[in-house]
């Protein structure tokens, strides 16, 4: 399995819909979270631009005004919806991942700024996790952070971390540790933090032990996008094989030779 998590600070045209689909194609991604639209609603030929080729679902939530905005979208080849819940600051979604035949539950979460109000989000997502048996994964924009150097030159406030820290454990979810990047978002001023994060429950890490997250590189966001699952390997480029046996067979070198001569080129003709 392999989930993205992205405030794209924006998805209200088709170059911001190239953006995500390069990305999902680059980073081979089945499930991505999308906080931050600033659109009512995400037109179709615009998420039609993530998954060009594929057939695929998507849940939405309407923007505030300029503020806010959530798409969960997936492919229909991975994944089938079997129900969903969603308010102004998550999209929680019940689905079927086929190739291993299990139920998951999927939030995608962008939490308010205003404390009081994300102490109100923290219980509706704990009583979510609460009340489902299965896999759980939560993955956005929490607006928050787990500890004090997950900031940098910004304000601390010990309570909201004691608050978030308090959510997590409450609801049995273990913050995955960010194996490449130290932090997420990146504002004026030098001002970092760790605010996008997955957050997983012990039945999911059992069902994919070796599953890492890592940051990508941002791309007209002030957020990096998150990337869940088993690492890509690159292998770098296909190196051409030859088997020297090949030598022993008559005509072998007389056939190299002819096509090499008849193949057509522009430039320097040297090997």
């Amino acid at each position: 399995m392999r989930l993205a998590s992205w405030n794209t600070h924006g998805l209200g045209n088709k170059s911001r819909g190239r953006m995500a689909g390069s990305f999902v194609t680059n980073f081979q991604i089945q499930f991505l979270a999308i906080q931050e639209t600033m659109v009512k609603i995400v037109s179709q030929p615009i998420l039609n631009e993530i998954w060009k080729q594929y057939a695929f679902e998507a849940i939405q939530v309407e923007s505030d005004g300029r503020s806010g905005g959530l798409v969960s979208i997936w492919r229909s080849y991975f994944f089938s919806l079997i129900n969903c819940w969603k308010c102004k600051h998550w999209i929680a979604s019940v689905l079927r991942y086929i190739p291993s035949d299990n139920v998951v539950l999927i939030v995608n979460v962008y939490a308010p700024h205003l404390e009081s109000s994300k102490r109100r989000v923290w219980e509706q997502l704990k009583n979510i996790a609460c009340n489902w048996s299965g896999p759980i994964c939560f993955l956005g924009d929490f607006n928050s952070v787990c500890t004090p150097d997950e900031r940098c030159r910004e304000s601390i406030d010990m309570n909201s971390i004691e608050t978030f820290n308090d959510f997590i454990l409450n609801a049995s979810l273990i913050d995955q540790p960010l194996s490449n990047e130290e932090f997420t978002w990146e504002g004026p001023l030098g001002k970092m933090s760790r605010i996008d994060r997955v957050l997983l429950n012990s039945c999911w890490i059992d069902l994919w032990p070796d599953s890492i997250l890592l940051a990508a590189k941002p791309d007209r966001s002030d957020h990096k996008p998150l990337v869940w699952g088993k690492k890509l390997v690159s292998w770098g480029t296909k190196l051409f094989r030859f088997n020297k046996a090949w030598f022993s067979k008559l005509g072998f070198l007389d056939m190299c030779f002819d096509n090499w001569a008849n193949y057509p080129f522009n430039g320097w003709a040297a090997l």
